[in-house]
This record gives structure tokens, C-alpha cells and sequence, in this order.
């Protein structure tokens, strides 16, 4: 083991020395000239008011917006043609420089069982270009696209967002395109540790849908009283377009700290020397309900699924512990058997700590279990459980640039594993600009 610490210390040395220095900072930060930081805690990872941003149809609270923005929009009509309308075209805008961020991302892998043991195949792995902003008051979009160091494009996550459609405190907005549903009272696919399983782990090859990465369709969400939050989604779901679409909805209520919405007494929360501090617990719950086509053209096959859960997030001082568990039943998970239905629970817990805004600790436990009945006669069952531990910290070279060691404890019943052992250790480089 000192071995392999020395081996990753002499690796991490390297890449920052290596690295060049990158004070650019990615599209927001320069659209408001302020800190990374304000809405990030070891990026992607989101603060109190980063959720309340990302809610707010990237804008800032309370209709602040025009007066916090440092790089003024280019005005596509007068404001003068909002009461000309519908006889003139409802003004809008585009962003004053660039809405574009990239991210470039670097990893290597150390595997004890494995030979050769060092993987270095993930340098420069891969180039992320992320576009966000406003096009008009209460107009948001969103764009993501990867470009691997194989020649692999991965795009995904490219909607937009309507705010404000009923009232002007958030109550009612509507989303369309390719999203993530918000199924969570954080973002799932904001974390630095490495994907959720309950989010981004398949039942199966056949049945390979999971919540995480994107949907496409239609969201409608909400705030009210800055406390209570809502999401309701009908997306195309999983495999083969079918009629019958999935359905889901979440609600979510938090407990003290800074509102959903961000709005408090006298203003917003903007100018906080600690934007990682955020006393308070949220709660929430959801419903997810598919029907899923899966298998080839000529060998379709239907299986209807339904998955119910919640989550919690708690904070204090600078600790943050927060988990989500979810319980799935599978009508027909196993293409070419029918009648053969599973019931898996899926549940995580994450701890981590702010010892300094730049040095980020944590670790998570997950729990993966599925129970099938092989046999509709005799109700005859097999089952397995999975678990696994993972550890990790992050470190802020700079505000945009991001190192992460993290690794695994793993305890597999579904490939014959009889107690806990490590797995695969990564460390990680990111840039953003």
C-alpha cells in the first residue's frame, strides 16, 4: 500500500506541474464576474445557492438578474415591443460573450489485480463543452456535448427551460428536450465521487435503462413559499419508441437554511464568505412509471416498471451527509423469458466535509439488491446483493482546476466475491475555462 500512495503522489505532483496555469473560469463566473465558488463546492458539486440558480432557470433570485450581470446582453428589440405584442415580435437576447464553457478532463487508473496494473489510457480522455445562459428574460438553455480521445461524440442534455410561465416567483415552469429528470432535491449528475447506482446502474444488457444521464420530453416544476418544490415529466423512456410514455414526479420540502428559491429577507443570499454553509434538511420523494420496448425489431418485448423512493439532504456547518434509497419492480426485466418478474432496492448514504473550501473529503456506502422469481410456478427466487464503499477527495489546484482520488471497497454477491476488497483507483484532472 505505501507503495501505491508513493506511486500516486509522484503521479499528482506531475500533473499539476504539468499543467498550465488556467485562470479562465468557465461562463457563468465570467457572465457575473464573481466566484466560481458562489455556486459550486468542488465543482460540480452544487452550494445552497447554485441549487437555487440552477432552479431559477440560471438567473439569479428575486429578479435580480439585470442588476448582478457584469457582461450586458445583446438586446435583440426594444423593450418598448412587449407592449406592441402580438404586432411586433416579443424582444429578446443573446449573451454578451461566449455562453461556452470547456472542461478538459484527464484520468489514471491503478488496478492491484489487474496486469498491467497502471491504465494511462485516460489522459486527456476527453473534452467537455458545456453552453448555458439566457436568450431573454425567463428564457434558459442548456447544451452538452463530449468529445472522446477515440474519436466518440457523446451529446446529451440539450433543452430549454421556460420560467415564470404562471406568475413571476417560479411557481410554474416548463422544460422541453433532453434533460435529467429532477427526481432528486440535488442534482444527481453533480457528483464527484463517481455516478449513484440509483441513478446510473442498469438492472441488466437487456433491461439497461437507468434515471440518470437524460431523458427526452417534457418537465413542468415549481416552487412555492421558497420552501416547497415540485416536478412532474413525461419522457420517452427506455429502448424502442412505444406510445405508452413514462410518467414521474417529485416533490421535495427543505428545513431552514437558504430557501429553494433563494429569495431571503431584505434580498438574496449572494454575498456569503461561505457559500458551503448551509444549515438545513431537505426532504423529498418521487414516483417513476415505465414502459420500457426492449430487445431487437423483431423480437420486441415489453416490460412496465416502477420505481419509488426519496432522498434527504442534511447540513451542518461544514459536514454534509445526504443518500436517497429507491424500490423497483420489474414486470418482464429478461428479454426472451416472459412472466418472470424482479424487485430491487437501491439505496446510498455520502458523507463529506469542507476542511478548507479547497480540500473536500468524502465517502459514500451503496447498496444494490435484486431478488427475481425464476420460477412463477413454485415462486422459487434467486437473489444477490452488492455493495461497495467509496472514498474519495477532491482538491482545488486552482478554482477551475480540480484533482480527485478516489477509489472502492467492493463486495459483489452477482460475481461470486465473499468479502470486501479494493478495486480500481483513479485519479482525476479537470480544467475548466
Amino acid at each position: 500500500m505505501k507503495h501505491v500512495l508513493l506511486s500516486f503522489l509522484t503521479i499528482a505532483v506531475c500533473l499539476i506541474f504539468s499543467t498550465d496555469k488556467s485562470w479562465s473560469i468557465p461562463a457563468f463566473a465570467r457572465k457575473y464576474n464573481t466566484s466560481c465558488a458562489t455556486c459550486h463546492n468542488g465543482y460540480p458539486k452544487m452550494t445552497a445557492f447554485g441549487e437555487a440558480f440552477r432552479r431559477n432557470g440560471f438567473q439569479f433570485p428575486a429578479g435580480t438578474d439585470p442588476e448582478m450581470t457584469k457582461e450586458a446582453p445583446v438586446s435583440l428589440g426594444a423593450d418598448g415591443n412587449k407592449k406592441a405584442f402580438p404586432d411586433a415580435i416579443w424582444p429578446g437576447s443573446i449573451p454578451g460573450s461566449s455562453p461556452l464553457s470547456v472542461f478538459l478532463n484527464s484520468e489514471i487508473a491503478y488496478n492491484p489485480k489487474t496486469d498491467p496494473r497502471f491504465d494511462f489510457g485516460g489522459l486527456g480522455n476527453s473534452i467537455e463543452a458545456v453552453a448555458g445562459g439566457t436568450v431573454g428574460e425567463d428564457l434558459s438553455f442548456w447544451g452538452q456535448l463530449a468529445l472522446g480521445s477515440d474519436g466518440t461524440v457523446e451529446l446529451n442534455r440539450i433543452y430549454l427551460l421556460l420560467s415564470n410561465v404562471i406568475g413571476d416567483n417560479y411557481n410554474f415552469n416548463v422544460k422541453v428536450g433532453a434533460f435529467e429528470p429532477g427526481m432528486f432535491a440535488f442534482s444527481t449528475h453533480r457528483a464527484w465521487l463517481e455516478g449513484y447506482w440509483l441513478t446510473t446502474r442498469p438492472f441488466s444488457d437487456d433491461m439497461a435503462w437507468s434515471i440518470e444521464e437524460y431523458q427526452r420530453g417534457v418537465e413542468v416544476s415549481g416552487l412555492m413559499s421558497g420552501r416547497f418544490g415540485y416536478n412532474a415529466g413525461l419522457v420517452e423512456g427506455f429502448g424502442n419508441a412505444h406510445s405508452d410514455k413514462d410518467v414521474y414526479a417529485h416533490v421535495t420540502y427543505k428545513v431552514n437554511g437558504l430557501p429553494l428559491d433563494g429569495v431571503v429577507e431584505g434580498g438574496t443570499a449572494v454575498a456569503n464568505s461561505q457559500p458551503y454553509i448551509d444549515n438545513s434538511v431537505t426532504l423529498g420523494a418521487f414516483i417513476y412509471h415505465g414502459n420500457a420496448s426492449i430487445g431487437p425489431d423483431d423480437a420486441q418485448q415489453t416490460n412496465k416498471f416502477t420505481t419509488v423512493g426519496g432522498d434527504v439532504n442534511a447540513s451542518m456547518d461544514r459536514f454534509n451527509v445526504f443518500g436517497g434509497i429507491g424500490v423497483r419492480h420489474d414486470e418482464n426485466p429478461f428479454l426472451g423469458t416472459t412472466g418472470v418478474s424482479a424487485n430491487t432496492t437501491v439505496c446510498f448514504a455520502e458523507a463529506d466535509v469542507t476542511v478548507f473550501p479547497w480540500l473536500l473529503p468524502g465517502v459514500r456506502f451503496e447498496s444494490w439488491k435484486s431478488e427475481a422469481i425464476i420460477d412463477p410456478i413454485t415462486n422459487e427466487t434467486g437473489s444477490y446483493t452488492d455493495n461497495q464503499i467509496v472514498p474519495g477527495i477532491v482538491a482545488l489546484v486552482r478554482p477551475n482546476v480540480k484533482m480527485t482520488l478516489r477509489t472502492s471497497l467492493e463486495k459483489f454477491d452477482s460475481r461470486g466475491d465473499t468479502k470486501f476488497d479494493f478495486g480500481q483507483f483513479t485519479l482525476g484532472l479537470t480544467v475548466g475555462m
